[in-house]
C-alpha cells in the first residue's frame, strides 16, 4: 500500500436486491470506473426480511488506485449499511432509489446518487488540471437474476455539475454458496463506459489545462473506458454477522487508456469489510 490516507467514499453498492456499482462502487467513489469495488460489498446470500425493513450496518477497508490510472494507490473507508424497505425502496451510500418494476427475476426503476469530484492535489500527475466538482447523479438501475446467474446495469447523469457527464456499468454474476451454505461467492465480468461529457472531464485535457499543467491538449471520446473481472466472498458467521472480501482486477481501455494523465492502464482493487444484518 503506497499510501495509508483514507478517503471519504463515494457511493457503494450495498444491498443485492438494488441490481447496482457503484457506484460506484464499486466507485462509485464518485464515478462509474470507482464503482465495483464498492459493490463487491454487497450483501450476497442474506435472509431477506418478509416485507418491511432490511437493514445492514458495517465498514469495510479498500485500497484502491488514487484516481484511475494512477500508478499509486491509497487506502480508504468503506462504510456498508442499506436501507430497504418491502423489497422496493432503498436507501443506502448510492442513493435513493424505488424498483419500480419488479416481475420473475427482473428488478428497474430510477436512482438518485452523489459522486464526489477529484482534486488535483489527489496526485502530481493531476497538478495544473483543476478540481473537478462533485455532484448530484440521476439515473436508472436494471437487473435479473436466475438461479447462480445475474446481469447488471446502471447509467447516471451528473445534475448538479452537469458536465461530469453520463457514465454507466454492465456487469456479469455467477454466484455459488458452499461450505453448508455459509460461504457465497460471485465473481464474472465488467465493463464500464462514458459519454463525450464523461471522458473529456475525467480523462481530457483542455488547452487551459495543457497550458497550466503541461500535459499535451486531449480530447477523448464517448465509449467503453475500462473492462475487468471481479470476485466477491461473503462470509456469514451468524444470522447476523457478515465477512466480506473482494477484488477487481482491470484495464484501461479505448481513448480513456491513451490519455496523458493515465500512468498504469491495469488498476487492481482489493480490501474486506464486516457487516452486521438484521
Amino acid at each position: 500500500m503506497n499510501s495509508s490516507r483514507i478517503r471519504n467514499p463515494g457511493p457503494l453498492r450495498a444491498h443485492a436486491i438494488v441490481l447496482l456499482l457503484t457506484a460506484g462502487v464499486m466507485p462509485a467513489v464518485g464515478w462509474a470506473q470507482q464503482s465495483l469495488e464498492d459493490q463487491a460489498l454487497e450483501q450476497q446470500g442474506l435472509t431477506r426480511v418478509t416485507g418491511g425493513w432490511d437493514v445492514t450496518l458495517g465498514a469495510g477497508l479498500a485500497e484502491a488506485p488514487e484516481y484511475p490510472g494512477a500508478n499509486t494507490d491509497h487506502a480508504r473507508l468503506a462504510p456498508l449499511f442499506s436501507l430497504d424497505y418491502d423489497d422496493r425502496l432503498f436507501a443506502g451510500p448510492l442513493g435513493v432509489g424505488v424498483a419500480a418494476i419488479r416481475w420473475d427475476g427482473f428488478r428497474a426503476g430510477p436512482v438518485l446518487g452523489f459522486e464526489r469530484g477529484r482534486s488535483q492535489s489527489d496526485d502530481s500527475r493531476l497538478a495544473g488540471l483543476g478540481d473537478i466538482s462533485a455532484s448530484v447523479t440521476a439515473g436508472l438501475f436494471a437487473g435479473y437474476a436466475r438461479g447462480a446467474l445475474g446481469i447488471y446495469a446502471t447509467a447516471r447523469q451528473a445534475v448538479t455539475s452537469t458536465g461530469n457527464g453520463l457514465s454507466g456499468l454492465l456487469q456479469l454474476d455467477v454466484r455459488h454458496s458452499f461450505v453448508t451454505a455459509r460461504t457465497f461467492i460471485a465473481a464474472g465480468p465488467d465493463l464500464e463506459f462514458g459519454n463525450d461529457g464523461f471522458q473529456r472531464t475525467w480523462f481530457g485535457i483542455s488547452a487551459a489545462q495543457s497550458a497550466s499543467s503541461g500535459l499535451p491538449i486531449y480530447t477523448p471520446s464517448a465509449g467503453i473506458d475500462r473492462i475487468g473481472f471481479h470476485a466477491r466472498l461473503t462470509y456469514r458467521a451468524s444470522p447476523h454477522w457478515l465477512l466480506r472480501a473482494f477484488a477487481r482486477i482491470s484495464a484501461l481501455t479505448g481513448t480513456a487508456a491513451q490519455s496523458p494523465i493515465v500512468e498504469r492502464r491495469a488498476q487492481v482493487v482489493m480490501g474486506a469489510g464486516v457487516a452486521y444484518h438484521f
